[in-house]
């Protein structure tokens, strides 16, 4: 039986996720995302629901912070977070945002450093509650026990970590060759639903600009 889809069948079931509402934890959505890409049976569902923990996080709260281990996949329920650095002049810089509805993207779902959490070294990022969250999470040991038990949850976290890969150079490639305005066109072709969820100050964070010229840029593009 053929358990897995392509990957750009995949991308297209997970911006199918996006399209569904989630009410609380009733159908635990962390397993319903994945149900939407490969079909998971009962047994290997079993093994990965008696694994995952519920939690919440208030406004402000450093669920992971510069320098720690990144030790939990975590899921994205409700709320809002986002995740940033500080380079070495001490400028801060916001790398993604999380949260989880209908514009989300695969990124978006998760509060995750894939680098830090697979090879359990320290990590570069900060992640910060923006909005209270509910989580769904799994750590790094529960995530070793259902591998070992599950051949197509094995093959599952395989191809998340492709995807996040992916995601992770796509963004530092834009950091590294593209300006603030090209980074800021990128923005309202690919992603313009941010501008309405975040503030603007963390826009310009993301953008890799100050706030100033971040509305410079944008009194630009209007008279061009």
């Amino acid at each position: 039986m053929k358990w897995f889809l392509s990957r750009s069948v995949l991308l297209q079931k997970v911006a199918l996720y996006g399209k569904i509402v989630n009410d609380g934890y009733k159908m635990n959505p962390f397993i319903n995302l994945i149900s939407q890409f490969v079909q998971l049976p009962e047994r290997d569902r079993q093994i990965l629901e008696n694994e995952l923990k519920f939690n919440t996080y208030k406004v402000g709260d450093k669920i992971l912070q510069q320098g720690s281990i990144c030790k939990n996949i975590i899921f994205i329920v409700g709320g809002k977070a986002r995740s940033f650095f500080v380079n070495h002049e001490g400028q801060e810089f916001t790398w993604n945002f999380h949260f989880n509805d209908a514009d989300s993207k695969f990124e978006n779902y998760f509060l995750l450093d894939y680098n830090s959490f697979l090879s359990q070294t320290s990590t570069y990022l900060t992640f910060e509650v923006i909005d209270d969250i509910k989580v769904i999470s799994l750590n790094f040991d529960d995530m070793q026990k259902v591998i070992t038990n599950s051949a197509v949850l094995q093959n599952v976290l395989s191809v998340m970590s492709s995807i996040a890969y992916q995601s992770v150079h796509k963004r530092a490639f834009s950091l590294l060759t593209q300006n603030a305005k090209e980074r800021y066109l990128h923005l309202i072709k690919d992603e313009p639903y941010l501008l309405n969820k975040f503030q603007h100050y963390l826009i310009a964070s993301y953008l890799g600009v100050a706030p100033q010229s971040l509305s410079r840029l944008r009194k630009e593009i209007i008279r061009s």
